[in-house]
């Protein structure tokens, strides 16, 4: 759950829980609380929940743990809590995908998750043999 200051911070946008907390059965505690965070597609928007963020003590990581992300997504952390921020809906919607498989195999290994990440997010074949 999101403190009171951080969901509103994220106001108008869709936030749901992912990451292995979600997809493991049963869930790793020690470990990140990541969340999916779809801001509406308007550059307005975007620029509030950056400098909500920002005014909340995030950091910006980038998107340098996903191949050719940079214009899909934004990844801010704090403390143990990890935001996932896109404004592209398709990428949101094969995220959810990506989870929803995870979930579904129960995969416990990090690397297998990684694994079907970049398969569902960019197509990305050459992580499988990993």
């Amino acid at each position: 759950m999101l403190s009171p200051e951080i969901s509103e911070a994220l106001s108008g946008c869709d936030v749901e829980p992912c990451g292995s907390r979600v997809t493991c059965n049963p869930p790793p505690l020690d470990t990140d609380r990541d969340y999916l965070v779809v801001v509406p597609n308007d550059a307005d928007a975007v620029r509030n929940v950056v400098m909500s963020l920002e005014s909340n003590a995030f950091r910006w990581e980038g998107s340098e743990h996903y191949q050719d992300a940079a214009g899909e997504f934004m990844s801010w952390r704090r403390d143990d809590v990890n935001l996932i921020v896109t404004a592209n809906q398709s990428f949101a919607m094969r995220h959810r995908a990506a989870t929803a498989v995870c979930k579904r195999l129960n995969l416990q290994n990090k690397s297998d998750r990684i694994a079907v990440f970049q398969a569902v997010l960019y197509g990305n074949s050459e992580c499988i043999e990993c």
